[in-house]
């Protein structure tokens, strides 16, 4: 089921792009943008960078928009950032993953957005790397903060990404179910099944019982953002979209909102 069969109202929304301004910034830790493009690439190919003046923000859907992708790079985490205006800038994201992982451990990355995207890493060498503003053609999506979840709670990244792996042994959906203080996650085919009981939670909430059912294929993606944080935020309710969040606390988070594969 695709994310805009829920209350929300979607419309094309044109990419804006400002000519006649600058924004530029000087960001020390490269790892956060880029293993952040590493997970969001897997499910979207070009999105609108959004540049505030708390930090930088990209909100975007995959094309099937089974899956919506919310990230944010707060001003916090630069050791400068020079804003004037509310900039719109497109971008292809594998193209800039591609350039991001060109950037050596100790690196530091400088970013000015003007008529093109302009990447400087200075380190035992200077290289600069361009790419340019595209048009970007998106969906304008609900305010996915205001979404109401009946279950949620905190898991060890490592542990949820074992989880998904072995769901996907026998399946390509797997089942969340919330009850009695704890979750069970499964899968089963015609000839295999799994049962995970996780008890180790944090930050435990549910105000009734929850079940739904998500794809392994796409959980498969999203999980790879678990080198960003050693726990990450679930969050979900019965046949509802599911929230899952990494965090680096003053620096930047990560949130995927995942519709649900309902059950006939």
């Amino acid at each position: 089921m695709a994310l805009n069969q829920y209350p929300s109202v979607y419309k094309k929304l044109e990419t804006i792009i400002l000519f006649d301004i600058m924004f530029s910034a000087i960001l020390e830790d490269t790892g956060i943008l880029r293993e952040s493009m590493a997970s969001i690439a897997e499910l979207i190919d070009e999105a609108e960078l959004v540049i505030r003046q708390d930090g930088i923000k990209l909100v975007s859907s995959d094309r099937a928009v089974v899956v919506v992708v919310d990230f944010f790079l707060d001003k916090s985490g630069f050791r400068e950032y020079n804003y004037s205006t509310d900039m719109r800038a497109g971008v292809n994201l594998l193209n800039l993953l591609r350039i991001l992982k060109r950037a050596g451990t100790d690196d530091i990355m400088e970013i000015k957005v003007d008529k093109k995207i302009e990447l400087k890493f200075k380190g035992s060498s200077s290289r600069k790397f361009t790419l340019p503003i595209i048009d970007v053609s998106k969906e304008e999506l609900p305010p996915i903060d205001k979404l109401d979840f009946a279950s949620s709670f905190e898991i060890n990244s490592d542990i949820l990404s074992s989880a998904v792996d072995d769901t996907d042994l026998v399946s390509d959906t797997l089942l969340f179910l919330t009850a009695d203080n704890k979750v069970i996650i499964n899968a089963d085919s015609d000839q295999s099944a799994v049962e995970l009981e996780i008890t180790s939670l944090k930050d435990f909430k549910s105000s009734e019982s929850s079940r739904a059912r998500y794809s392994i294929e796409y959980l498969k993606k999203i999980i790879k953002a678990k080198k960003m944080s050693d726990f990450v935020s679930v969050a979900y309710s019965t046949d509802f979209p599911m929230r899952i969040l990494f965090s680096v606390p003053g620096k930047s988070r990560l949130s995927f909102i995942l519709a649900p594969r309902v059950e006939e």
